[in-house]
């Protein structure tokens, strides 16, 4: 099991590197350019089809005409889901030629993740688990005791038929299945298993919620955890991997909270403070109003 997930994962990242100069097929956020002849300038638009943002970066491979704008010249914003307006620029002289390249990463170099957040264990409340730490990527294989999945942490759920230049959203293949919630502090959590999700692209996700049905395989249900965000450090020093991937800490009822270790066995706990900790005012209104009733 952990071989079939692991050699899948490298594949991944590979691909993701091999085609870093080039537009992924299906990409999330389709770029386009455009001349508007009534009020002679060049507009760069976004439309970002996925629930979580992107990192968008433009290269001039040829730029005749326009002010503001040479050859070479890089131009970079995020966007979030939607169409949007990033740039102009006016035309100065005819005839104007202009070129570009673009690249697109999952994820917003303005936040600060917290790598100090607390998550849950991937079971239910009381439910044990086993752990095998894997330190290049600080990915975790979770050995569950039943055939559901909770999310660690709360989140909006990406898109993961959407793809990007790193290559951390995928298409699934075969009887393989991945999740990937988007945070409010701009990180990620990824989860690859064989069974099938519960939920879909788009929906809210709150921490502790079941997320996902596990197929047995040798006898265990395993899955695939990796906390990640898009580094803002690697993408300007144009480093070959753009994100960076923490090993988090994780609130247990035998240990507290703590880091995970290989070999560990950790039993899941998880507090009204935790789950209220990324709720909006509004949100943990509702929540203790509930509890009450």
């Amino acid at each position: 099991m952990y071989k079939k997930i692991y050699i899948l994962v490298a594949i991944l990242l590979t691909v993701g590197k091999a085609n870093a100069q080039n537009v992924p097929l299906n990409a999330a956020v389709e770029v386009s350019a455009y001349i508007d002849g009534g009020r002679e300038r060049l507009s760069f638009n976004t439309h970002n089809k996925d629930f979580c943002d992107y990192y968008v970066r433009i290269q001039f491979l040829e730029a005749n005409g326009f002010e503001g704008i040479s050859h070479n010249q890089f131009i970079s914003t995020t966007v979030g889901r939607g169409k949007l307006e990033i740039r102009t620029f006016k035309v100065k002289s005819h005839p104007f030629t202009y070129r570009y390249s673009r690249e697109i990463y999952r994820g917003n170099i303005t936040k600060k993740p917290n790598t100090n957040f607390i998550y849950a264990l991937p079971v239910a409340v009381k439910d044990t688990v086993g752990a095998t730490v894997l330190g290049i990527w600080e990915e975790t294989y979770f050995n569950l005791p039943s055939d559901t999945l909770y999310a660690c942490r709360g989140g909006v759920m990406c898109d993961d038929n959407l793809t990007d230049q790193a290559g951390k959203n995928f298409k699934p293949a075969g009887d393989i299945s991945q999740i990937t919630l988007y945070h409010d502090d701009g990180s990620f959590s990824g989860y690859i298993f064989i069974g099938k999700p519960l939920v879909s692209a788009g929906q809210k996700i709150n921490m502790g919620s079941p997320i996902a049905v596990i197929e047995k395989y040798l006898d265990r249900y395993t899955v695939n955890f990796t906390a990640y965000f898009l580094d803002r450090n690697k993408m300007v020093n144009n480093s070959p991997r753009k994100h960076t991937h923490f090993h988090p800490f994780f609130q247990t009822a035998n240990e507290g909270k703590t880091k995970l270790k290989t070999g560990g066995t950790y039993t899941c706990e998880l507090t009204d403070e935790m789950k209220m900790e990324e709720m909006s005012k509004r949100e943990k209104k509702k929540f203790t109003k509930n509890k009450q009733l």
